[in-house]
């Protein structure tokens, strides 16, 4: 089998036209790496455009049915693991690019099995550290929220993990090392070849969207998986990932997906 320091798995529903960019920038700064592009089937005319951005830039091609970020990541890795050597896993957004990869830091702070890189949206807000400790009032109290369609709670567990957060970058905003964290956001992450095997099958598939990041974050501190944030590794995301407080609520699928990892990864129904 080929091996590679690092295979990048990006999952693609319909968006063709940040794709090749993303490529090109994975390509030119991450070394001895090689991209699967997973596409979640929409239509044939999207398939083949992908397909051939895909083929025509030195990756793999994959197509799948649409069934989730969890669904379709787990089968570009299951295809990782079937096909190459690799050292890490690297699960990637089709609209970032790479501003800055550092691939010495990684090497030498390898007591870190999940990697979570400075993240940085289109208005300038750092997505990462998505969660620095894990908070227990937190969860209980979006959980309420969610389950009582209450907004006031909903807020305010968001609003104290939010003021952790901000606490956390303040202390760490200077200190180049990495610094170990609870929680990395899913548009861009690492996992090394051991944590693959030890959390395998990766993500649950019975989560079409949202909350993946919490289910990773939870298996990951119950195995003893050390994840790091490693500012050295700066990623631009295009999309702005923030949604309106007002319309977390009505979100049924969030709704239905952080129902259910509260119910099934917190309270272990």
């Amino acid at each position: 089998m080929d091996h590679y320091k690092y295979v990048v798995v990006v999952l693609v529903y319909r968006n063709v036209k940040d794709l090749t960019e993303c490529i090109g920038s994975v390509y030119d700064k991450i070394p001895n790496s090689k991209i699967i592009v997973v596409n979640a089937f929409y239509d044939e005319k999207s398939r083949e455009k992908i397909q051939k951005i895909a083929l025509d830039s030195d990756c793999v091609f994959i197509n799948i049915e649409n069934k989730g970020y969890s669904y379709g990541n787990n089968r570009g890795i299951e295809y990782a693991q079937k096909n190459f050597n690799f050292e890490y896993i690297i699960i990637s957004n089709p609209d970032i690019i790479i501003g800055k990869f550092n691939d010495d830091i990684i090497r030498h702070h390898s007591e870190y099995g999940i990697i979570a890189p400075r993240i940085i949206t289109a208005s300038g807000r750092y997505q990462n550290p998505m969660g620095v400790i894990r908070n227990k009032l937190s969860e209980k109290l979006e959980f309420m929220g969610f389950e009582k369609n209450n907004k006031f709670l909903l807020m305010l567990g968001i609003g104290i993990n939010k003021l952790i957060r901000k606490v956390a970058v303040m202390i760490h905003q200077f200190n180049k090392k990495p610094y170990r964290i609870y929680e990395a956001h899913g548009s861009f992450l690492m996992m090394s070849h051991t944590v693959i095997d030890t959390l395998y099958p990766v993500y649950d598939e019975n989560m079409f969207l949202f909350a993946e990041e919490g289910v990773l974050a939870y298996k990951a501190q119950k195995a003893g998986i050390k994840t790091g944030q490693f500012d050295e590794i700066i990623i631009h995301h295009k999309e702005d990932g923030s949604m309106k407080l007002s319309n977390l609520s009505i979100n049924d699928e969030m709704k239905k997906a952080n129902l259910y990892f509260y119910k099934k990864y917190v309270a272990g129904l």
